[in-house]
């Protein structure tokens, strides 16, 4: 069989045969990527900054597209409007954060209806402390943070004075009596408006990044998965290309097979109306057309090949017995 395997047209079918299996491999591969992809972990350009206003739009319901966003904002912290958030981990540790009210100068077309300028809620930052959270800054602010989805309201009635269960834009606009954005705003940047925003020269968050004084740890928020799961279609894509690369060698190793077994058994491949014979000098099967009154071996080549001399007697099969 090996000398079967061995011939160019055995050879050739080979090479063709891997060709195909190669490439179902490769096909397999882009399946399996596809189905990674379509896991939704995180988008790089998320991390990159825009300005609040081009990222968002006031008024309208945080989207699955615009959540987790990194955006730049210039406004004013009130005076006294700090609440504190309990039951907030950062590194393990459970704490505050500290939420204020951000006025944002120029934007009563931004939301007409709102009949004012707009307030963002920023959670400035964590602490284990709640009395050392320090006072709003003065002055003009940049900010850069992460814009997230409104926490919904829970009931705050068992809550020291000063502290809310959540981040809730429709809680806190009755609070501090502002229209607010319906997101909030994680910061992880804090400077005076005098300065620019604290960024790297491709938009993302500059490493060495802080807020304004220590009292404060910056959040530690990472954009949010949306979907984790794997795309169950294309991994079973993925094994389909498996199997036919599979099935792409198994062809070729039938072809050799069959041309094996049809050298050493033809009467199980080839057919015809009458009876055949062993010759076992040749070690070959032959038959008697009885219309052309001659004897051919069983891949149709006459008992006598082309130009060659017949070196046995084809009318008596070697068994003994005699053809007429």
């Amino acid at each position: 069989m090996l000398t079967t395997a061995l011939r160019p047209r055995s050879i050739l079918t080979l090479i063709v045969s891997l060709g195909l299996a190669v490439g179902f491999v490769l096909l397999s591969q882009w399946q399996l990527e596809s189905s990674e992809q379509a896991r939704t972990v995180a988008d790089p350009a998320k991390d990159v900054a825009v300005p609040l206003a081009e990222a968002v739009e006031a008024g309208d319901p945080v989207t699955a597209s615009q959540a987790d966003q990194l955006v730049t904002v210039t406004g004013d912290y009130r005076d006294g409007s700090t609440v504190l958030v309990p039951g907030r981990l950062q590194n393990g540790t459970e704490g505050w954060w500290a939420v204020t009210a951000l006025t944002v100068p120029d934007t009563q077309e931004l939301w007409p209806d709102a009949g004012g300028e707009l307030t963002l809620a920023v959670a400035r930052g964590w602490t284990a402390d709640p009395a050392s959270v320090p006072e709003e800054p003065a002055g003009a602010v940049d900010v850069v943070g992460r814009y997230l989805p409104a926490e919904g309201p829970v009931p705050g009635g068992e809550l020291p004075e000063g502290q809310v269960g959540t981040v809730s834009p429709a809680q806190l606009t009755n609070l501090w009596d502002a229209p607010l954005w319906s997101g909030y705003l994680a910061a992880f940047a804090e400077n005076p408006a005098s300065a620019h925003f604290q960024l790297a020269e491709d938009g993302t968050l500059a490493p060495g990044a802080a807020l304004l004084g220590p009292e404060l740890s910056r959040l530690d928020i990472d954009q949010q998965p949306t979907d984790e799961s794997v795309n169950l279609l294309n991994l079973f894509y993925a094994v389909e290309w498996v199997v036919f690369a599979g099935f792409a060698l198994y062809i070729w190793w039938r072809f050799v097979r069959d041309e094996w077994q049809r050298e050493q058994h033809p009467e199980a491949y080839f057919y015809f109306e009458g009876e055949y014979y062993y010759d076992e000098a040749a070690g070959r099967y032959y038959y008697y057309d009885t219309e052309a009154g001659e004897y051919y071996w069983f891949d149709d080549q006459p008992g006598a090949r082309a130009g060659e001399p017949s070196t046995h007697d084809m009318t008596q099969d070697r068994t003994g017995a005699h053809h007429d």
